[in-house]
């Protein structure tokens, strides 16, 4: 995969829903995790550009208008129609391309290892939690 493509854009998948014990939970974790890592670096290492892209609203969003779907989809239903456009694709080939579509829409960040950014107002909010303003910091 790092031979072959300039970007490449991975689902920032948690599997907290997936397992029942915290043997099962730790152990998806660790191999999940390891996994990601391995991409990270060897893609670093290649010079290609790595993002993770968080899983939310990734199987609701049609990959060709981008208009989210209302409800969910269920598990078992494997095919992804879209209400606005009238797209249809298979679920997860439709998810893989809202995925990539995130990924080359995000700026780059620290070894070329990219996250999606947060809403502008959480920028916002954190740049004046860590600057305040000049009349909030008082004399001391």
């Amino acid at each position: 995969m790092v031979d072959n493509h300039q970007l490449i854009a991975v689902e920032d998948f948690k599997p907290v829903f997936l397992t029942k014990s915290t043997m099962a939970r730790k152990s998806a974790d660790a191999a999940i995790g390891a996994a990601k890592r391995e991409l990270v670096e060897r893609g670093t290492r290649a010079g290609r550009t790595v993002v993770m892209v968080p899983p939310a609203y990734t199987t609701m969003t049609c990959s060709e208008c981008g208009v989210r779907a209302k409800q969910r989809l269920g598990l078992g239903e494997r095919t992804f129609k879209c209400e606005h456009c009238g797209f249809s694709a298979g679920r997860d080939m439709n998810a893989a391309r809202v995925i990539l579509a995130t990924g080359e829409r995000i700026r780059a960040g620290v070894d070329d290892v990219r996250h999606l950014l947060p809403p502008l107002g959480d920028v916002v909010g954190a740049v004046r939690a860590r600057n305040p303003p000049a009349s909030a910091v008082g004399n001391r």
